[in-house]
């Protein structure tokens, strides 16, 4: 059975006059006849393959659609190879590789951190006591200044209720304004051991040097500390010698040295010292644990270096791509030099300012941060685990990273000694001769090669194809509905009073019994033995099936 559809009369769509909502969909539907036209030619002229047979109105229909399921097939297969090259592109873009050249090479040696858990001097914590507190002093001054000595986020959620809640250490105005309460980084100055009570004879290179001149104070997120060749050491501190470089200048080593160590000896002898070995760029901070605990049973600390560059072809890359920030990429407040560890020092920072207005006095004094009083703490301790929460901080690791293992501990000999030393040697255990290089595999070029090539090898698609495709559906296809007005409403009168095919309901497959020929004009039902006056009911349909 075939149904045809009624067409629509010119006197139905003149019965009515035009109005401001006509005009505007005459607009629409001479842009709508213009973009089938431009459909049309595009898929005549086009240099894709395999469309110009789809356009064509003497082909079969088996034939078109066996072209465009082709054409679909080529279509979707390439979205999918270039989404793959994309997810490439945007999660491992880069390789890393062995670069050998070590003769050439600057090797920096690596700053040593030597950390005293108990660093406070007796003789000068009595002598400080006395002259801010005098002859009666609170019960838990000591304990309290020795607290403040070795200040990190851990000894600060654990102890700092038992001191500022002591009535009798903090209680009044007058005891808050005190040096210990207000400014905690002066105090720990004033009792914490020096440098020439602490260390002596020591080595750079095999070479004696004083070792004032070498270890500096620093202040770490583990308390009190002294560090070799670090570029984050303080500045000034109180026994500061006029021999000492106002700016640091970082240590390296050559292959023709005659050692590549770094030696100390230590007067303490009751106590354990933390030794950590990084980058002269960083600081020993939470993300980095102590390499060695030293306990004067090991005289020398053997370590190897892993270091990783980046070439500057990555700068491409965009940061989530290359996973790593260069030196001069990011600005950061806590240093020059963007390094992983500063970026989470700064977090970290920003955190405690942010819940606290403060920050703890082991950082470094930076214009807008303020550092905490002892009573301000108690604000840490109750955010500490927001301001430690390694979650929160969008950090990166640096293009230039170095990584330093302990490979080996040589233990004193028991047969010659004692059972305990007072010196330590760190040094490399060899010459480094491999160190890892980090560039670009698949850049912006390869990526739009490898499109251009999948494009073109299942579609003959290329750049002037896309320019063309945008061309003929917007700028082509709106001029010529401004400037072909006429001609574009003649070929829509032409297209609507043509009739239209009949749709064919029968379930009949077409290869059995091919569609019968169909006069371009329906014939009309003529009703008969009824009057002129005779109006058939509403969706009577007036044609013959």
């Amino acid at each position: 059975m075939k149904v045809h559809p009624r067409p629509l009369g010119l006197r139905a769509r003149n019965k009515y006059p035009k109005t401001d909502g006509d005009e505007d969909g005459e607009r629409f539907s001479l842009f709508a006849t213009s973009l089938r036209h431009q459909t049309t030619e595009f898929f005549n002229n086009s240099t894709l393959h395999g469309v110009r047979y789809i356009a064509e109105k003497e082909r079969p229909f088996c034939e078109k659609f066996m072209w465009f399921s082709f054409t679909a097939v080529g279509a979707v297969t390439t979205c999918i190879i270039i989404v793959s090259l994309w997810e490439k592109f945007q999660t491992n873009p880069t390789i890393t590789g062995l670069d050998t050249d070590f003769h050439n090479w600057d090797v920096p040696f690596p700053a040593v951190t030597l950390c005293d858990l108990n660093p406070v001097d007796d003789e000068l914590l009595q002598e400080y006591i006395l002259n801010i507190w005098g002859t009666d002093p609170p019960k838990n001054a000591a304990n309290m200044l020795r607290w403040l000595a070795t200040l990190s986020y851990t000894s600060i959620a654990e102890h700092v209720a038992k001191y500022v809640d002591d009535r009798e250490l903090i209680g009044s105005s007058e005891s808050a304004s005190l040096e210990p309460f207000s400014n905690p980084k002066d105090a720990v100055f004033n009792i914490v051991r020096r440098c020439d009570s602490l260390f002596y004879d020591c080595e750079w290179k095999a070479d004696s040097e004083e070792c004032c001149d070498l270890l500096v104070p620093v202040f770490t997120e583990m308390g009190f500390c002294y560090a070799f060749n670090s570029r984050h050491a303080e500045k000034t501190w109180p026994w500061q010698t006029e021999s000492q470089p106002e700016q640091f200048q970082e240590a390296f080593i050559h292959e023709t040295d005659a050692k590549w160590s770094f030696l100390f000896n230590s007067y303490r002898n009751d106590t354990t010292i933390d030794i950590y070995i990084h980058s002269a760029e960083e600081m020993a901070g939470l993300e980095q644990s102590a390499q060695h605990m030293w306990d004067r049973r090991v005289e020398k600390v053997s370590f190897s270096v892993k270091h990783t560059y980046t070439t500057e072809d990555a700068r491409q890359l965009s940061i989530r791509q290359r996973r790593c920030i260069f030196t001069d990429e990011q600005k950061l407040e806590t240093s020059n030099i963007y390094t992983y560890s500063a970026c989470m020092r700064q977090c970290r920072m920003q955190r405690s300012r942010l819940f606290c207005k403060c920050v703890p006095h082991f950082y470094p004094l930076i214009k807008g941060y303020k550092q905490c009083t002892v009573q301000e703490l108690a604000c840490i301790a109750k955010h500490v685990a927001a301001i430690t929460d390694v979650t929160r901080c969008p950090c990166e690791l640096g293009c230039s990273h170095t990584v330093y293992e302990v490979e080996k501990l040589t233990e004193i000999d028991t047969m010659k000694s004692s059972g305990t030393t007072t010196s330590l040697e760190t040094e490399f255990v060899s010459w480094p001769m491999v160190r890892y290089k980090r560039e670009v595999l698949f850049g912006w070029v390869d990526l739009l090669v490898s499109f251009g090539g999948i494009a073109g090898l299942f579609l003959g698609f290329s750049l002037l194809s896309g320019v063309e495709l945008i061309y003929y559906f917007t700028l082509r296809a709106w001029c010529a509905a401004v400037r072909e007005t006429e001609t574009l409403r003649r070929e829509r009168a032409e297209r609507l009073a043509q009739p239209k095919p009949p749709h064919n309901l029968s379930l009949v497959p077409w290869w059995k019994e091919p569609p019968g020929s169909y006069s371009s004009r329906p014939l009309m039902v003529r009703p008969k033995g009824r009057p002129p006056q005779y109006s058939p009911p509403p969706g009577y349909n007036t044609y013959l099936p």
